[in-house]
């Protein structure tokens, strides 16, 4: 009986692997994707994870039956979380290939669904990734080949494998639509690690070389400037263009992050009234939104702030 508990336990949980070269080899063998999980020892937030989301038997059952767990210490290979995931911390995890390329990343904690939604979408966006690979190799200069590439790692969120294909998609012809469209992504990319003055480099030359907006759509445009003006605190400014966006491009496809960045700055200029109604207005339009959780929070933020907050 107690052998039969045992083997039962094992086969509900992960097998965490602890030998990252071992484990590229075995995922070659049988044609996997690793999870890689990162922690740091003694970290309440790490405990939290592996009680939350990883004793979950849904998540453990996805893990163990379609990828190859691995499970390390920050600590042991800083190495290794500075290539997988480019920035310090104590907590992250990503999914990537046999070869170690980074298919999509995670920061932070993620709770079962969330991670498991994860799971999904980089599984998903395998399968793009590997075309555009397979196509970039007849043409490796090619801008709108490796604007494509680009656009599958964005989309299977690797932001840091993507941006090094926009890169290369940027340096092309300037006459070539995939460049521009490659300097509007990078100003995004860029604003959104607060990197404001190479952000604006990129959004000035994705105006200059496509005026007319068929490359680098306008809508995307306008939010990239408004975040901009948001890292540099200039939120009044912010404000005004994210409503022009919204007053042109109603339906677009931000308009749920539209929304949610109006609803920001609007709070940090002090405005909590017109900063609500553009957050409940994203809340109630955009259910499915993958901003929602953010929406939620600034919304509880604004409505039971702190004793001591101040903007």
């Amino acid at each position: 009986m107690i052998g039969l508990l045992l083997a039962l336990a094992a086969q509900t949980g992960i097998d965490w692997r602890t030998d990252y070269d071992a484990a590229r080899q075995e995922a070659r063998e049988k044609g996997r994707r690793i999870v890689l999980h990162f922690f740091m020892t003694g970290r309440p937030i790490c405990r939290a994870m592996d009680e939350d989301t990883f004793a979950q038997a849904e998540v453990a059952r996805a893990v163990r039956d379609r990828f190859i767990g691995v499970r390390m210490d920050v600590l042991a290979r800083p190495e290794l979380f500075e290539a997988a995931i480019g920035s310090r911390g104590v907590l992250a995890t990503c999914v990537m290939d046999a070869d170690g390329d980074v298919l999509s990343e995670l920061r932070g904690y993620a709770g079962p669904q969330v991670f498991l939604r994860f799971l999904e979408k980089a599984e998903a966006g395998y399968q793009a990734v590997k075309a555009a690979r397979l196509a970039l190799l007849g043409a490796p200069d090619d801008p709108a080949r490796n604007f494509a590439l680009a656009e599958a790692y964005r989309s299977a969120d690797s932001p840091r494998r993507a941006e090094e294909c926009y890169l290369k998609a940027a340096a092309g012809p300037p006459d070539a639509p995939a460049v521009a469209a490659s300097h509007e992504r990078l100003a995004r990319l860029r604003v959104m690690r607060g990197r404001n003055l190479e952000a604006r480099t990129h959004l000035e030359a994705a105006r200059k070389l496509d005026p007319e907006g068929k490359s680098a759509p306008a809508d995307r445009l306008l939010l990239t400037e408004g975040l901009i003006l948001a890292v540099e605190r200039k939120h009044v400014e912010a404000a005004a263009v994210l409503r022009e966006a919204l007053r042109r491009y109603p339906s677009g496809e931000e308009a749920d992050h539209l929304l949610f960045a109006l609803g920001f700055v609007l709070h940090q200029a002090n405005q909590d009234k017109p900063a609500l109604e553009a957050l409940q207005e994203a809340a109630k339009r955009f259910p499915q939104s993958p901003w929602l959780p953010a929406v939620r929070e600034q919304i509880d933020h604004i409505q039971n702030p702190q004793p001591d907050h101040t903007h």
